[in-house]
């Protein structure tokens, strides 16, 4: 028996060249093809034919297409590409290229060059964007996106299988994960949105996940191009530390130069990408996923506003010190029980569009707006569909998003010292201030921003007493016992003013064991047959446990209606539910593919309510922004503000709403956002309010040892 029968063909191979020069080894090498005899070969393609069932299977639904015709029929193209690329990882298990050392060598280099191509391509498809339209330039941003990853892993492993593997494998995940995050959230993940990962572990078990065909076959793509990669790479170890240093040094100098071009000389600009901050998902899809992600960069930082000085903070606090303190809309006997229920996907969808249902899911909500002594209206969140930290923020600083980069997330980028709000004024009134949540205390960092913002105390899920659970979540019926069970707690004469959120209609929208109790008639123009199968099972869901709030919420006010002391409450939603496209769509009347400006901000339009059981102004609040909510219910409780909440009441009266996404002045006209700054220019007089605001807040927020701190506290 020669050797070769005893022996595998890399190892023959590494002892024909050992001790030669490469060049002359790669003359002598023969060339060709030749199948494996060794176990783990044949092991790695049963596992592989395994792997590719295990998907096809999970991906099942989505292999099915219908017709123009409307008949259902499975994707022929799609069936074809998987079995083909699992049929070529198969064979690159079982193959043996014998090959000269340096074709191996100048191929894993190419393959490291052109791979990112293929999962740039796959990362795109799987998030179904535009890319098989992109122009040219477009397209190679995108690649050089791609390209900074592979060079940056391959300059730390130098070896072209385990960048495939590591920076492809990375790539994929970023996608697939981008994909679940749409879908759920109605937007692509930012890079703000890296540090609040573990709040979005702990709330990811109410959504319902399915991989896609898209998904089963790049999975497969990236083992077949890393098993390409592997079995053309070089198999002779290299003793020349020269080549090593210099295969690190060519990829780590690419890695730098892309580096350096993309982010601070803004190369992605000069190539054509631009971020449409109003409304990522689209953005996202005309400028492809992974550059998305880094053009959002970007807007990490927060610049100085225009004519910012702490000379000309001074200036405004005594222009503003000069104007009339707002007039107080409650007139309580004495300091109330401040209360403020910040209500999880609290929307009011029948005063949106047309919606019939078989019967009104908000009873309550609805009997409430109009009353005398109630101030009630439509606020403008800056968030859709998740993000409720930056609605807490808005609300409890009086700061908005709108001079904030793109995707902020102020918790976790920016609260991070002492910092003037809402709590701080209370406390500086001789008010204990406690904030209640039934989810984790980690969840958006609120454990560490909560002590920042001024409160005593904070109690999440683990110290609730009440925990009965809808939908899967702390029931808001629980959450409002919880409530009442602190306000009894208090001392004689003690004031009290507690920050609520709720979390029961927290998406997603799919239990199926979730008994769902409303039923749409019509929504839009589109009239649904109550005897087929419903069209909005998600909306049906969410509208139903609205009503279980609704009902709750009731029980809850009517509790307060029959205590003696004075208790002022409020009442606003975070934002948005994320629900099916169709019957956004349809209710907005409008093509999702072409929303206009205006349709984007109705689906930011969350309901407020200001309650007392003293006497209280009512008053109809027609449109304004969470920011401003604040100074509203100081007025309601009959308590002195700052300088910085009276000049709020005073900008609210000329610009209503200023969100992250747009500003409305008094005449309703809308003016677009995006990364702090407005994209269409407002008249001089607007413009002049909007700087005075943006110096002021970038001063609350930012200003370190220059902040003037008797603008913000009392």
């Amino acid at each position: 028996m020669n050797r070769l029968d005893k022996e595998p063909e890399e190892k023959e191979l590494e002892d024909a060249s050992e001790g030669q020069p490469e060049a002359e080894a790669s003359r002598q090498c023969p060339v060709g093809i030749a199948f494996s005899r060794e176990r783990k070969h044949w092991l790695l393609a049963g596992f592989l034919l395994l792997l590719s069932g295990i998907l096809l299977a999970f991906a099942a639904p989505t292999v099915w297409e219908t017709t123009e015709e409307g008949a259902t029929q499975v994707h022929h193209v799609f069936l074809i590409g998987y079995v083909g690329i699992t049929l070529l990882g198969v064979l690159l298990c079982l193959l043996q290229f014998r090959l000269p050392e340096l074709f191996r060598r100048i191929s894993g280099w190419v393959l490291t060059l052109l791979v990112p191509w293929a999962i740039f391509y796959a990362v795109d498809l799987i998030n179904d964007t535009k890319v098989l339209y992109f122009s040219q330039r477009r397209l190679f941003a995108n690649y050089l996106c791609y390209l900074l990853v592979f060079a940056l892993v391959y300059a730390l492993c130098r070896r072209a299988s385990l960048t495939t593997l590591i920076a492809g494998g990375a790539c994929l995940f970023f996608g697939i994960a981008n994909y679940f995050v749409i879908e759920f959230r109605g937007k692509p993940i930012l890079p703000w949105d890296i540090q609040a990962i573990g709040t979005a572990f702990e709330v990811s078990g109410g959504y319902r996940y399915e991989i896609t065909r898209m998904m089963a076959f790049a999975v497969m793509l990236l083992l077949a191009l890393t098993l390409l990669c592997a079995r053309l790479e070089t198999r002779r170890k290299t003793k020349s530390w020269k080549l090593q240093a210099s295969e690190r040094g060519a990829a780590l100098v690419l890695f730098v130069v892309l580096a350096i071009q993309i982010f601070p000389c803004d190369l992605l600009t000069d190539m054509g990408i631009s971020v449409w901050a109003w409304n990522q998902k689209v953005s996202s899809e005309q400028t492809g996923v992974l550059t998305g992600f880094f053009a959002n960069i970007q807007f990490l930082m927060v610049n100085k506003p225009q004519n910012y000085s702490a000379e000309k903070v001074r200036e405004l606090g005594e222009k503003i010190d000069s104007w009339e303190d707002p007039t107080p809309l409650g007139k309580p006997e004495k300091d109330p029980t401040v209360i403020v229920v910040m209500s999880e996907s609290l929307t009011d969808l029948q005063n949106v569009g047309t919606l019939k249902l078989d019967e009104d899911c908000q009873p309550f909500l609805h009997s409430m707006q109009g009353k005398e002594n109630v101030i009630w209206g439509t606020a403008y969140s800056s968030v859709y569909g998740g993000d409720t930290c930056n609605s807490e923020y808005e609300f409890l600083t009086g700061n908005t998003l709108g001079f904030l980069p793109t995707g902020s997330k102020p918790y976790q980028q920016y609260v991070d010292h002492e910092q003037t709000a809402l709590p701080s004024i209370m406390k500086s009134q001789g008010y204990t201030c406690t904030a209640l949540h039934p989810g984790y205390a980690s969840a958006w960092h609120r454990d560490t921003a909560y002590p920042y913002l001024g409160f005593d105390t904070f109690l999440s899920a683990d110290e609730y007493t009440f925990r009965e659970r809808e939908h899967g979540l702390i029931s808001d019926e629980s959450h409002y016992k919880q409530i009442i069970q602190e306000y009894e707690r208090s001392e004689p004469g003690e004031k009290q003013f507690l920050f609520t959120i709720s979390i029961q209609n927290h998406g997603g929208y799919e239990k199926e064991d979730y008994p769902n109790t409303v039923r749409i008639l019509q929504v839009g123009d589109e009239v649904q047959n109550l005897n087929a199968e419903s069209k909005y099972p998600q909306a049906e869901q969410y509208l139903s446990m609205l009503k279980e709030t609704d009902r709750a919420t009731e029980e809850f006010f009517r509790y307060f209606e029959q205590q003696e002391e004075p208790v002022v409450i409020l009442l606003f939603g975070d934002h948005w539910p994320n629900l099916e496209t169709n019957f956004a769509r349809n209710l907005l009347d409008v093509d999702t593919e072409e929303l206009e400006f205006e349709d984007l901000m109705r689906e930011h339009e969350v309901p407020f309510l200001i309650w007392a059981n003293y006497p209280l102004e009512g008053e109809y609040i027609g449109k304004t922004s969470l920011n401003y909510l604040s100074g509203l219910l100081l007025r309601a409780a009959g308590l002195q503000g700052t300088s910085y909440t009276n000049f709020l009441e005073n900008i609210r009266q000329e610009l209503p709403v200023i969100s992250a996404l747009g500003t409305m002045d008094k005449e309703f006209t809308l003016y677009r956002n995006g990364n702090g700054v407005l994209a269409e220019t407002p008249p001089e007089e607007y413009a002049a309010w909007l700087n005075e605001y943006a110096v002021l807040q970038y001063n609350n927020a930012f200003g370190g040892g220059e902040k003037q701190r008797e603008l913000f506290t009392r």
